[in-house]
Order: C-alpha cells, then structure tokens, then sequence
C-alpha cells in the first residue's frame, strides 16, 4: 500500500514536470508568433513603402516624358528658325542637335529601365519572404494548436525543441533577407538622388 502511495506521488511529480514542461513550450511558441506577426507588419510596411516608390517612379517618369515632348516641340521651333539659314549650316546644326538629343534619351531610357528592373526584383523578394512568413505563421499556428490539445501520454518534448530550433533558424534567416532587402532599397534611394 506504501509502495503504491509512493508510486502514485512520483508519478504526479512526473506530471507536474511534464506540465511545465508544456507551459513553457506553449509561452515560447506565443512568444515566436508574437515577433512573426510583428515582423509580417514590418514587411507589410515595406511593401507599402515600395508601392510610394512606385507611384512616385512613374511620376517621375511622366514628369521625363513631359519633358521630353517639351524638348521636341523645342526642337522643332528651332527647326523652323533653321530654315532661314543656309543649307548646310542648317543641315550640320539639325545632326548635332539630333546626336545630343539621342543620346540624352538613350541615358534617361537606360536610367528608368534599370530603376524598373531594381523595383521588380526587389518587389519579388519580398513576396516570396511573405509567403514564407505565412507559411511559417500557419505552422506555429498549428503547434500552438498540438500544444492545447495534446495528451499527456503523447507529448514528446525533444522532438518540439527540435521544431522550435529549425523554426528559431528560419527566423533568423528572415531577418537577414529582410535586412539585405533593406539596404536595396537605401541603395535605389541613393541611386535615385544621383540621378536626380
């Protein structure tokens, strides 16, 4: 009867350990959503900041458009002035002035095709990034359901550690595409205040 009151009690101390045990596991996954959710917001908000980059990309690009047919309808009044010259005079002014303009559009094609393929890949990476966060966002939302409803009898504890690791290092990995995608953007910012 002793031996059984004895048995009884280190196996409440067992359950007691395991309880804790799964307290903990269950704070840390809150923990982990707690800081997925909040860098899901700080992606989100990359993303918005890039959506203003983009809206003010085409602006400025309109704006060069604008400037462009300016310079066009510049051109051809100066056409018109030529016309008065002598003919060669005329024709040597008309194929510098072409040269020139040729090659200042070449440049600010050039500039807006290389500021648009900078935007797209950058834009892409970070839509793969959320996708992974989501992802990751489900899984843990799934751990944390396991962690409510497992039984007692159930519960391995290393194989979650083990999960709780490989999630830490996904994380991890997160952050640093998220901190290089944030110097891609403070280079485009520079480059866009060079060509500016």
């Amino acid at each position: 009867m002793i031996q059984k009151i004895k048995d009884l009690m280190a196996m409440k101390e067992q359950v007691d350990v395991i309880k804790n045990n799964l307290n903990y596991a269950t704070s840390s996954v809150s923990e982990l959503k707690n800081e997925i959710g909040a860098l899901k917001q700080q992606i989100n908000d990359n993303i918005n900041e890039l959506d203003n980059k983009n809206n003010e990309f085409f602006k400025n690009f309109d704006e060069n458009v604008t400037l462009i047919k300016n310079i066009r309808h510049d051109f051809e009044k100066e056409l018109f002035q030529f016309k008065l010259l002598k003919s060669q005079l005329q024709k040597k002014l008309i194929e510098k002035f072409e040269e020139e303009l040729d090659k200042e559009l070449k440049i600010q094609i050039d500039t807006l095709k290389k500021d648009s393929d900078n935007y797209n890949e950058l834009k892409e990476n970070i839509n793969k990034i959320t996708e992974k966060v989501n992802n990751l966002s489900e899984e843990i939302n799934k751990f944390t359901e396991i962690s409510r409803n497992i039984k007692k009898e159930d519960f391995e504890l290393t194989r979650f550690a083990h999960q709780l690791i490989e999630m830490d290092k996904e994380k991890l990995e997160l952050m640093q595409k998220i901190d290089t995608l944030e110097r891609l953007v403070s280079k485009m910012r520079r480059q866009e205040f060079v060509t500016r």
